[in-house]
């Protein structure tokens, strides 16, 4: 268990430099001085932007379902303590006559 949490944590990280880098060089290579047709610092934007477009998809389809699943135990969770009915072992009554 303790590998998996630290596989999510690297994964994470890796997902939140990737976006960041990807911001930075938008934002610094937006002003560039583009060379025509073939410009490759303009394909690199693209592959930024198409970077950040895929990854923001994939962590709102996360958020969602994370959203989701919470929702439906919470909704579970009140309405099997509603549901469940005391019985003498859960009251933890004696019957010894």
């Amino acid at each position: 268990m303790k590998k998996t949490k630290r596989a999510a944590v690297i994964l994470a990280c890796v997902l939140f430099f990737a976006m960041l880098f990807s911001v930075l060089f938008i934002a610094h290579e937006s002003q560039h001085d583009c060379s025509g047709n073939n410009c490759s610092v303009c394909m690199k934007i693209e592959a930024c932007e198409n970077a950040l477009r895929n990854i923001s998809g994939a962590v709102s389809a996360a958020a969602v379902l994370a959203a989701v699943s919470f929702v439906f135990v919470k909704a579970v969770l009140s309405v099997s303590a509603v549901c469940v009915q005391p019985t003498p072992v859960s009251l933890k009554v004696k019957l010894s006559d």
